[in-house]
C-alpha cells in the first residue's frame, strides 16, 4: 500500500523532473523503459510527488551505467511533446529538488549538463520547426 497523498490537480507546470529507475519515488506521470518505451502513468493535469512538476522516471541505474542511447532519444522526444503543451516548463533532476534524503538521482552518469544544453538550443529549434509547419499548413491548398 503507498503512503502517497491522494491525486490533485497539478496547476500551472513548471518543471519536467527527471528520475532514474532506483528512485525511491513512487510516483510519475511517465515512465521510459530500458527499450525506450515510453509509457504515461498518470495524467498531467495531476499532481504527484513534486508540485507544478511532471515527472518522468528512466529505467536504468545511471549511478553505474550511461543512458542507452536510443533511451535518450525517447527523453528528447518526449521533452519536445511537453515542450510544445508547456511552454515555460524547465527541465530539472529530481537532485536538485530539495527533499527529505540526499539522492543522486537521476544518477552520476545521467548526462544532464549535455541535456541542458540541447534543451537550451536544439529543443527550441525542434518546437519552433514544428510550430512552423503547423502554422504553415493551415495556408497550403
Amino acid at each position: 500500500m503507498s503512503n502517497t497523498a491522494p491525486k490533485r490537480p497539478i496547476g500551472a507546470k513548471k518543471f519536467v523532473l527527471l528520475h532514474h529507475g532506483r528512485c525511491y519515488r513512487d510516483s510519475f506521470h511517465y515512465r521510459i523503459g530500458a527499450n525506450a518505451e515510453i509509457v504515461r502513468l498518470e495524467s498531467d493535469d495531476l499532481s504527484t510527488q513534486h508540485p507544478n512538476s511532471i515527472g518522468i522516471q528512466l529505467m536504468g541505474d545511471f549511478d553505474k551505467e550511461p543512458v542507452p542511447a536510443d533511451q535518450l532519444q525517447a527523453l528528447k522526444d518526449l521533452l519536445l511533446d511537453l515542450k510544445l503543451r508547456y511552454p515555460a516548463v524547465q527541465i530539472g533532476a529530481h537532485r536538485q529538488v530539495r527533499g527529505d534524503r540526499k539522492t543522486t538521482c537521476p544518477g552520476r552518469r545521467f548526462p544532464m549538463r549535455e541535456l541542458r544544453e540541447w534543451a537550451d538550443t536544439h529543443l527550441l529549434d525542434q518546437r519552433d520547426d514544428v510550430l512552423r509547419e503547423v502554422i504553415e499548413s493551415q495556408y497550403r491548398p
